[in-house]
């Protein structure tokens, strides 16, 4: 490291993409889990989104003590609020995946391991919860496109989580910055 007229200045980064991660074959299953992780994401947009229509266009969760917002232990929420934490979930997946992809084509993803790895542990956890959620929903049979809707949005976010785990482990095992 050049200490000069005491400032540090960072080292150039050399080598190549697929060097920051291991190699060949490991670049190719990060870029696999990546692809997982926005086919996870573009699943749980699409079904979040007819849910939501669905729910906006019912009503379900604001008839009284009878809604199933009320049923699945949820407190009485108007149309536009009963999804949010989901909703939430699906923007920070997908600042997620581009964070990933930008720091990897940067070539900065030896530096910032420890930073992306704790941000993929949060997306994991935060779309194991809505997944979870979801899952939970799906159960109150309102109508087959409701029943529909919740399970696919339950399969993206497992895939989301999935793939998050997955990259957490490999840029986990990327060789540390020199």
């Amino acid at each position: 490291m050049n200490i000069s007229g005491g400032k540090q200045q960072q080292q150039p980064t050399t080598g190549t993409i697929t060097s920051q991660l291991g190699g060949v074959v490991n670049y190719a299953i990060f870029s696999f889990w990546l692809f997982i992780s926005f086919a996870g994401w573009i699943i749980a947009l699409s079904c979040l989104s007819a849910l939501q229509r669905y729910e906006n266009n019912s009503g379900l969760s604001v008839d009284g003590g009878s809604g199933w917002a009320i049923k699945s232990n949820y407190p009485a929420l108007n149309s536009g609020k009963v999804f949010r934490f989901d909703w939430f979930v699906v923007f920070y997946q997908f600042v997620l995946s581009f964070l990933v992809v930008i720091a990897t084509v940067s070539r900065v993803l030896p530096q910032a391991r420890i930073s992306i790895c704790g941000y993929l542990a949060i997306g994991a956890v935060l779309t194991i919860l809505s997944a979870d959620r979801l899952y939970n929903l799906s159960h109150f049979h309102v109508s087959k496109a409701y029943y529909s809707s919740s399970r696919g949005a339950f399969a993206g976010y497992l895939l989301s989580a999935t793939s998050d785990f997955a990259m957490l482990y490999m840029a986990g095992l990327s060789p540390p910055a020199p």
